[in-house]
């Protein structure tokens, strides 16, 4: 396949049009509206990582196969990124290919790579043939490491699709080897490749040749095949079926759990688009302000309830109900978040408090003053909360709840200040 062919199958042309680069492109456009509703110039700048550090794996990915696409090379997840960096910062494909030739012989490499298809349970009665053909591959023995992946890879794909019959990595089309989401088939990698292993050779070829001819090696119709391409090749392919079957599989499981129609698709989109429509205007609309704390707005009340009940958990050392208010991103047990609560305000006690001025100044946060009594003394300590949904922010006509942020901040600053006051009334 010819560089312009490549760019011509714009269905696989970018790394881009993979559905998990396009689910982190989202995560990261929330990431930044959640940062610029809270403010928080610390979760913006984490967007911007995550929007950077995509950017450049999109870059790297493309550039691999415009250098080596033409070469039917085949990019996968096991490949280390820094080190494919150095390879596509080469000026020539035939640099390149040397480079990539010399990273899979450095130590414990494809030990490595090797060691993550342990993750496939039909690769596992392989493994101690690729270990052996690892061993082949680095000593220069590139005939026997070269028609062990072969035979691993055929018989691998065999046995994870048996329902389908017998039907090894041989006997598909290239066309099988196209999934939505998967690096190794973008640009038409690993598909264009199958093309060149199923290739039938009639006549027997004696000069070297530089492609995995499985057909043509299998059959002894190449007599020799016997270099650090060839043998280099089969592994990088190796390491894409593998990444294939795990796609593939993934996908057809999806289709099984969610038939869902066309209609259904664009019945769910259009709810989606009018569900943020409507989120807009009322962002729109919504005014910073400060909550009056004896006759609270019915959105306000749901604030100072919260705000009231996190006090009096801690007030009453409850550490089950006190841990509830931590905003919960990693999916904490009730357990895990009771005993957090325990260790962070146990040596912090508190005998009395009274809110003093809750303010607004977005939807989905709030500023709280609230005089702390413990041992004789009082001073006043500033909480903010922000309402989330999971991992997300949320508005007050929106699902959610309110969370203490920076609650294992110490809670004994004051917020006027800086210092404990020796006043210790309360009103």
């Amino acid at each position: 396949m010819t560089r312009e062919n490549h760019e011509n199958q714009s269905k696989h042309e970018s790394v881009n049009n993979l559905s998990s680069i396009k689910e982190l492109r989202g995560s990261a456009l929330g990431l930044e509206w959640l940062g610029r509703l809270l403010r928080n110039n610390e979760v913006r700048k984490s967007s911007r990582k995550v929007r950077e550090e995509l950017d450049s794996l999109v870059s790297l990915v493309d550039n691999f196969y415009r250098l080596l696409g033409d070469r039917n090379w085949v990019f996968s997840d096991a490949l280390n990124l820094e080190r494919m960096r150095a390879v596509v910062g080469k000026p020539t494909p035939e640099e390149a290919e040397q480079e990539l030739i010399e990273y899979l012989k450095e130590e414990e490499v494809l030990r490595r790579m090797i060691t993550r298809l342990n993750r496939f349970p039909d690769m596992c009665p392989r493994m101690s043939l690729l270990k052996k053909a690892e061993q082949d591959y680095l000593q220069g023995r590139y005939y026997s490491s070269v028609l062990v992946t072969i035979t691993v890879m055929d018989g691998f794909v065999n046995d994870t699709f048996r329902s389908e019959g017998r039907k090894g990595l041989h006997a598909r089309k290239s066309e099988e080897l196209h999934v939505g989401d998967c690096v190794a088939t973008v640009w038409d990698g690993l598909p264009s490749i199958q093309k060149v292993f199923t290739k039938s050779i009639h006549a027997r070829i004696d000069e070297p040749v530089c492609e995995v001819f499985r057909h043509g090696i299998m059959h002894g119709m190449v007599t020799d095949y016997d270099n650090d391409v060839v043998a280099s090749k089969a592994w990088c392919m190796l390491f894409a079926v593998g990444d294939w079957v795990d796609a593939e599989v993934k996908k057809r499981e999806t289709e099984d759990e969610d038939p869902r129609t066309i209609v259904q698709v664009l019945k769910d989109l259009s709810s989606t688009q009018r569900r943020n429509a409507e989120n807009e205007r009322r962002l729109k609309n919504w005014k910073k302000h400060q909550v009056d704390l004896e006759h609270p707005t019915d959105p306000d009340e749901e604030l100072v309830r919260g705000c009231t009940g996190f006090l009096e958990a801690w007030k009453a050392k409850n550490y089950g109900t006190l841990g509830s208010f931590f905003p919960n991103f990693t999916s904490k047990t009730p357990s895990k978040q009771a005993g957090e609560a325990r260790e962070l305000y146990s040596p912090h006690p508190i005998e009395g408090y009274e809110i003093e001025e809750i303010i607004r100044p977005a939807a989905a946060v709030a500023t709280v003053k609230v005089r702390l009594c413990s041992l004789g003394k009082s001073w006043t300590a500033s909480i903010r909360l922000s309402r989330i949904d999971g991992t997300a922010a949320a508005a007050d006509w929106e699902p959610g709840a309110w969370k203490v942020m920076g609650y294992g901040a110490d809670p004994f600053v004051d917020a006027e200040k800086n210092r404990i006051s020796d006043d210790a009334s309360l009103v």
